[in-house]
């Protein structure tokens, strides 16, 4: 029987597991219930997990959790760029590298992309330039950049001692757009259509093409600033200060409104069960914070939570083409997906302890040396 395993370190391992069944719900759902949207099984599943997609709101309460509480332990700016890079980009490097490579020796047409979009996924910032992602889950990734560059801002401008009043304003904009855009879509707000000249008519054409800077610039700046998801790692933060010095009842109305905002907050998820879900992702990282759930840090969930980030990274378009591949072998629907999600947690393991970690202590190395040199010169 596996004991609770106590931290050595200043991590709260409650998070580091719910970080990896978030992952690992993630991968059931795309190997369930996705895959049946996007390629159909060969017969029918023993299961389907549509589910497990409510893990990515459960990521970015983790991240606004664990970012506040790691920009508050930085000595100095940099020191927070250094370790956010560290810690992202080498795997995400060869991760692009590996699915880029199934794909093309896969043929799988719906999940290739052109080879300068693979050189600009390099960036982690694709979406901004409206370019496929070598990987759709690495949507996400770039929302979690833009919340590192959000919270260094907070850190350079030292707002974090007001950090919750500045969620409180970010939230209360973020409210109203979604709001605005919430009732658009039931016809209770009629919003300005795209403007459409004709060809012939300059004036017009300069109009259209000054309104059509205004949209993009409009929608970088709500990309931006996250203002979808701003509710999501407002609850993570708040939920840090909660761990630091108690619930208040500014703070539970600040919770209470971040809950009820995942209503209008995304078209895609507007329903009353994702609503619940964040509601219910809110009472588990409360009793994991104030030490309910020790209970779950047993070895095989760290583990999870371990290569979390690795697993997340290439299970998804790697993982259906292995699934696709077996059924055309005539393998059965829940034997593949079984293979395949060990065959990926396999390859998340080697990832983890072969790329990830030594690149981030490597990194890490070579700046602490960096910083010496600077300091003796």
């Amino acid at each position: 029987m596996n004991s609770p395993v106590k931290s050595s370190s200043n991590r709260f391992l409650e998070l580091d597991v719910l970080r990896g069944i978030a992952a690992f719900s993630v991968v059931l759902f795309h190997y369930t219930s996705q895959y049946a949207t996007l390629f159909q099984h060969s017969s029918a599943l023993g299961f389907y997990f549509a589910i497990g997609r409510h893990g990515v709101e459960l990521f970015f309460m983790i991240s606004g959790f664990v970012i506040l509480m790691s920009i508050e332990r930085t000595k100095r700016g940099l020191d927070f760029v250094v370790g956010r890079v560290a810690r992202l980009y080498p795997a995400y490097w060869i991760a692009i590298a590996l699915t880029s490579s199934v794909m093309a020796i896969a043929q799988v047409s719906t999940l290739q992309v052109k080879p300068i979009e693979i050189l600009i996924n390099l960036t982690m910032i694709q979406g901004f330039f409206k370019l496929p992602h070598v990987d759709d889950v690495y949507w996400t990734l770039q929302l979690e950049l833009c919340f590192y560059g959000l919270m260094f801002a907070v850190y350079r401008l030292q707002w974090l001692k007001q950090i919750e009043k500045v969620v409180v304003v970010w939230v209360s904009i973020a409210a109203y757009l979604a709001f605005k855009t919430y009732t658009a879509r039931w016809g209770a707000i009629v919003e300005v259509p795209e403007f459409s000249g004709s060809v012939g008519s300059m004036p017009l054409m300069i109009a259209g093409g000054k309104l059509n800077l205004v949209a993009e610039l409009r929608e970088f700046f709500r990309e931006a600033f996250l203002f979808k998801y701003a509710h999501l790692f407002t609850l993570g933060i708040v939920l840090y200060r909660v761990k630091q010095t108690g619930l208040t009842w500014q703070r539970g109305a600040t919770i209470a409104v971040c809950i009820l905002m995942q209503k209008i907050a995304y078209s895609s998820e507007t329903s009353w069960e994702t609503t619940g879900f964040v509601a219910a992702f809110v009472v588990v990282f409360y009793l994991a914070i104030q030490g309910y759930l020790k209970w779950i840090c047993v070895k095989p969930l760290i583990f999870l939570g371990t290569i979390s980030y690795s697993l997340y990274l290439v299970h998804q378009n790697i993982g259906y083409a292995m699934i696709r591949s077996l059924y055309q072998i005539n393998v059965n629907p829940n034997l593949s997906i079984l293979m395949t999600t060990i065959a990926m947690m396999l390859i998340a393991t080697g990832i983890t302890f072969g790329v990830e970690r030594p690149a981030l202590k490597w990194i890490r190395d070579r700046y602490e040396l960096w910083k010496l040199h600077e300091l003796n010169s």
